[in-house]
């Protein structure tokens, strides 16, 4: 009896003993990998700082974390450079630089040297932008082939820079809900003449695989083609108007007489969430959000065409809105006739028999037997 509990004792500190060591080798495994990303990333940015002379940018701490869309929002503080990353299919990701990082990188390319200075506090520019434009693609890039051999290659693969946003309130509408990963690098530029912050945020590869096969209806991905594809099918080389419609209001034509320069159509902050894409003859044919892309005006679809709900439960209105009016001063009425000394209202006729009667309505007058009043 006592030599069978003796060998069950044995047997479970031996699978205890195997699953312990199994345990370990993972996260010996996971540590391994993770610090050959850190190690990428710390590569991709120094290397992107070298094409940048005076610049001398290294990488001194790496965090890695998810987060959902509230989260990111919150990591946008005044101040802070934002650049929406285009990547593959719908996916698009945020890059962020604090101001101190965004002066040193922009007093590097036009002085040529760091300055240890003080950050005065101010909005980045589009011309901000326009520098910083090709260091994030020459990050991303670099990053990309470091990469290549990692497991979280998917996630950093395929991205590139897409526009440049002077304000974080459009983040809500324009970034997707969902699981992002957080590159956090804690930077120093110039030899430690200014310290920052330089965030990635890139959505989970895996859940975006997900939703586009949700939005498939579990079909093979490969029968899903894309949707410039299938719009090159159906409508060919023909050309077509489509108008972006944010929102659609009524007027009565007293009010629609009485507008000015300067007045102001007020809209339900619904509209700035939705549009319809709309045909000539006012036929909607999808739904999307207003954005920007590569500093442009832009309408992302979050629908295929055909389609008037998105994922996100969202429909396309059928009915106009009543009008909201500021008027930039009170409004006159269109039509205000004209009154006699007396306060009398004064129509053509009246007004025609004020004026006097020339010389050749005399004699005409005298011609006809008639006499001139």
């Amino acid at each position: 009896m006592t030599d069978q509990t003796d060998a069950r004792h044995m047997d479970k500190s031996a699978r205890d003993t195997a699953l312990t060591k199994m345990a370990t080798r993972h996260r010996v495994a996971q540590a391994q990998e993770r610090a050959a990303f850190v190690a990428a990333l710390r590569v991709a940015f120094g290397r992107m700082s070298a094409e940048c002379p005076g610049l001398d940018g290294v990488v001194q701490d790496v965090t890695i974390r998810q987060g959902a869309l509230a989260e990111v929002l919150d990591l946008a503080e005044p101040g802070m450079f934002l650049a929406l990353l285009e990547g593959q299919g719908e996916r698009m990701g945020l890059l962020m630089a604090c101001p101190v990082v965004l002066a040193g990188m922009v007093e590097a390319q036009a002085t040529g040297r760091v300055d240890k200075s003080d950050v005065a506090q101010r909005q980045p520019t589009r011309t901000d932008a326009a520098l910083l434009a090709p260091m994030v693609d020459a990050f991303l890039r670099l990053a990309q082939i470091r990469c290549a051999d990692l497991p979280q290659a998917p996630m950093v693969s395929g991205y590139g820079y897409g526009s440049f946003l002077d304000n974080p309130r459009p983040l809500g509408l324009m970034l997707d809900e969902g699981q992002f990963n957080i590159l956090h690098l804690r930077v120093s530029l110039g030899f430690g003449a200014k310290e920052g912050d330089w965030f990635v945020i890139l959505p989970d590869p895996a859940q975006a695989q997900q939703n586009a096969s949700d939005k498939s209806g579990g079909n093979d991905t490969d029968s899903d083609k894309d949707w410039q594809d299938r719009l090159q099918v159906v409508i060919g080389d023909s050309g077509v108007v489509l108008n972006s419609v944010l929102c659609r209001v009524q007027l009565t034509l007293t009010e629609a007489l009485r507008l000015r320069s300067g007045d102001i159509l007020r809209l339900p902050e619904t509209a700035l969430e939705m549009l319809t894409l709309e045909s000539i003859d006012q036929s909607a044919l999808a739904i999307g959000r207003l954005g920007q892309a590569r500093g442009q005006r832009a309408v992302r679809l979050t629908a295929d065409p055909g389609h008037l709900s998105d994922g996100t439960g969202a429909v396309a209105p059928s009915l106009a809105l009543p009008a909201s009016i500021l008027w930039v001063q009170p409004p006159k009425p269109p039509f205000t006739p004209q009154t006699a000394a007396g306060g009398v209202e004064m129509d053509g006729g009246a007004q025609d028999a004020q004026q006097p009667l020339s010389s050749a309505d005399t004699e005409q007058a005298h011609d006809t037997g008639h006499t001139a009043p």
